[in-house]
């Protein structure tokens, strides 16, 4: 593959890299408000796993939702040192694996953390998002058993 045809993988949705708008986004999740500029008010965010393994498990529609979403997480652990591994674009769609710094705030154990994200992107906002996490790492953290 040339550099040419490299470059067509990658294109600027409505002349404005997805890369920094995804850049933008991650370093926005500090700030729910903010963030939640992001999204649009019917967003679709899907975390994967068992709700018994993983409480933040589940379908969360609408931003109130995906609020109270960011608020139960933020209340368990802090998130740090978001970078962008990969990053895939097809049009209004988006694949990104990325690394974050977590740091359990009643144990205070930390550990970087993979994550994939698949975004779909309409209007320079999310509509959709589904979340790819190793589910063991809260119960790790927090002291429970593996």
């Amino acid at each position: 593959m040339t550099s040419r045809d490299f470059k067509d993988c990658f294109p600027a949705l409505l002349d404005r890299p997805t890369h920094d708008l995804v850049q933008e986004i991650l370093a926005a999740r500090h700030d729910h408000m903010k963030f939640l500029d992001f999204c649009h008010h019917d967003a679709v965010f899907t975390f994967t796993g068992g709700i018994r393994d993983y409480p933040f498990s589940g379908v969360y529609c609408g931003r109130d939702n995906i609020l109270d979403l960011l608020r139960r997480i933020d209340v368990e652990v802090e998130m740090s040192d978001h970078k962008i591994l990969n990053l895939i674009v097809d049009g209004d769609r988006v694949g990104l694996r990325r690394s974050l710094r977590i740091r359990h705030r009643g144990t205070s154990a930390s550990r970087t953390l993979v994550v994939g994200n698949f975004l779909t992107i309409r209007g320079w906002r999310i509509a959709a998002l589904s979340e790819y996490v190793d589910t063991t790492w809260l119960k790790q953290l927090s002291g429970g058993a593996d």
